[in-house]
């Protein structure tokens, strides 16, 4: 094509001319998605990392566990197919990737929030296990959380269905913006998501709530050191977070959706969402992990004050071991499993008595017993690892 506009065939007409994109546009638009996902997939490795320090070999065969580095996977798989989007439509706005790409970044996203509700149900089940409230309860209490994730993974295959029929043809992403717009697809799952994150997290804290209350006990060998109760009191705010933080910004999207908000502006509201629930629930494992780790990994044995002639003797240490709230004897073997640490008790003859949370260590030595009473963390704060 010559300079004055001219082609081989005649000169083109402004009608017949491509459509300019709006690059001001794209490029705030884009922009804005880079920073929000981006700075989110920045915090995602080391939360990662965090993740399997503070964990067990025990502890990474759970599926809470699992589930979270499941999580972690597909929020970085978001994150990075989110800015390369970005990227590519500033670098090349009159060339954009095809509709199916916005698609499975959706896809993914929806799946996070059904996943990231799993975890919560699966804590919930952690705490309250079918052989501790029976068939009938354990069934009144997870009937309606697992029919709304059911309800919410068809509603999700058949919005995926209408989306992929819409992309196709030329006129693709507008058939997708009117479907976006007018089904009633995403109001069913944001309101199902509102309903089930409510319910799990709100049942989740009325139980650690109500073992709060009855298994708060203190050292007695260390009574300046954090007790149980305080434990519970510090997940009931890291699991009052997941529930407000998820909840607010699902109501949030259920408010623009009603209000037919730029779509732009939903997306920017789902994409935060989505990746601050993620980092909700990882952290509170995280956090259980750590709790864990300096539970089991305190020896059982600590130096006494040097005595007169400077002999340093062994005086017995605070470790956990798993209460059940019942009286156990434990003098028969001399190695303790607690998770996947194992205890060597360094004695000629031991007794550990539980109750309650409160362990009572018995040495008998030369005619003389010692009663150590030591706190204990119970098996299923352990088991939010």
């Amino acid at each position: 094509m010559s300079a004055n506009g001219t082609s081989p065939g005649g000169p083109i007409s402004p009608s017949a001319a491509p459509p300019v994109p709006d690059l001001n546009a794209i490029i705030h638009l884009s922009l804005n998605t880079i920073m929000i996902g981006h700075t989110f997939l920045t915090l995602l490795l080391p939360l990662l990392i965090a993740l399997f320090y503070f964990s067990t070999p025990q502890g990474r065969r759970r599926p809470i566990f699992v589930l979270n580095v499941i999580a972690i996977i597909l929020a970085f798989t978001a994150g990075m197919m989110i800015d390369a989007f970005a990227i590519h439509s500033i670098l090349s706005p009159q060339s954009p990737w095809p509709p199916s790409v916005n698609i499975a970044i959706g896809i993914i996203g929806a799946f996070q929030s059904i996943l990231v509700d799993l975890i919560l149900l699966v804590r919930l089940i952690s705490v309250n296990p079918l052989s501790h409230l029976g068939p009938i309860r354990f069934a009144i209490l997870t009937s309606l959380p697992i029919l709304l994730k059911v309800a919410r993974l068809v509603n999700l295959i058949i919005f995926i269905k209408v989306l992929a029929d819409a992309a196709r043809g030329p006129l693709g992403p507008e058939n997708i913006a009117i479907v976006w717009a007018s089904t009633p697809y995403l109001k069913i799952e944001w309101t199902a998501q509102v309903v089930d994150n409510a319910y799990v997290s709100l049942a989740f804290l009325w139980t650690i709530r109500d073992r709060g209350n009855r298994q708060g006990v203190t050292s007695d060998i260390h009574p300046n050191r954090v007790t149980f109760a305080q434990r519970m009191r510090t997940l009931s705010r890291i699991a009052l977070s997941n529930f407000i933080i998820p909840s607010t910004f699902s109501i949030a999207q259920l408010i623009v959706v009603y209000r037919n908000v730029n779509v732009l502006i939903v997306n920017e509201v789902v994409l935060v969402n989505t990746m601050l629930a993620v980092f909700g629930v990882v952290f509170a494992t995280v956090w259980a992990g750590n709790v864990s780790q300096r539970e089991t990994r305190i020896n059982l044995w600590e130096d006494a004050p040097p005595t007169d002639d400077g002999a340093v003797e062994k005086h017995p240490r605070r470790f956990a071991f798993p209460g059940l709230g019942t009286w156990r004897v434990a003098s028969a073997p001399q190695t303790l499993a607690v998770g996947s640490m194992e205890y060597t008790i360094p004695m000629g003859e031991t007794g550990l008595v539980e109750r309650d949370g409160i362990v009572s260590e018995r040495e008998k030595n030369g005619g003389m017993s010692q009663i150590v009473a030591v706190e204990t963390s119970p098996y299923w704060l352990s088991m939010l690892v």
